[in-house]
């Protein structure tokens, strides 16, 4: 009696373990639309950055004196920042290729 207890009870942990890793897929593939999306409007709000930064570059360079230039010098390093982030985001994310890959190893 106690043996088939065991034994049934093996059989619904096993059952209910393939129920959860099933229920697992669209779980990811949803996950990833998500990210994805959530990628694309991170990148548009980047070029959206990018953009103003260059119409206040345009502007600091009509005007004269030290402060515009040291407020041409912020801009540029703005610029730098949001294309070094344009650069990142436009790369292809690795972790729902590979999910398992540990990222420190080479």
């Amino acid at each position: 009696m106690k043996s088939t207890l065991r034994t049934l009870s093996l059989f619904v942990l096993l059952g209910a373990g393939v129920a959860l890793a099933a229920d697992k897929q669209p779980t990811m593939s949803q996950a990833k639309s998500m990210a994805m999306k959530e990628r694309a409007a991170m990148m548009e709000q980047a070029k959206t950055a990018d953009s103003q930064a260059a119409e206040a570059m345009k502007m600091a360079h009509s005007l004269e004196g030290d402060k515009a230039r040291a407020l041409e010098a912020q801009i540029a390093d703005l610029q730098k920042t949001v294309k070094a982030l344009n650069t990142q985001l436009a790369k292809a994310p690795k972790y729902f290729d590979d999910p398992t890959a540990d990222p420190l190893r080479p």
